[in-house]
């Protein structure tokens, strides 16, 4: 069903072995960003994990504004081209770019959610 969550999940191969493939999700949020400009995306609830998609460089930090970073040396730079992030304590993502760009968030609960 569209807007629900699918469970994180990687399922054993033939062999036994790990696959690392995940499910397919169920809740995919996409962002239509405008050079420099920050926009912030709410964490949909019961979401654990995102992955993220982009046709470009981004920038994205948890709980707070993004920024295409200069030099920062204290710690709070925004993360450059984030692939996949467990949400615990996050309520939601900052995201940027220096050029337009579209994103794509893909929200997984986990298995025992």
């Amino acid at each position: 069903m569209p807007g629900t969550l699918t469970a994180l999940t990687m399922r054993p191969g033939a062999n036994g072995e790990q696959t690392f493939a995940r499910s397919a999700p169920t809740y995919i949020d996409a962002r239509d960003l405008a050079a420099n400009t920050n926009e912030t995306h709410t964490v949909p609830a019961g979401a654990d994990f995102v992955y993220f998609s982009a046709d470009g460089d981004f920038y994205a930090k948890t709980n707070g504004a993004a920024a295409v970073p200069g030099d920062v040396t204290d710690g709070t730079a925004s993360e450059m081209n984030p692939k996949h992030w467990d949400l615990n304590g996050v309520t939601s993502i900052g995201l940027i770019a220096s050029a337009a760009r579209k994103i794509t968030l893909s929200f997984y609960k986990g298995k025992n959610s």
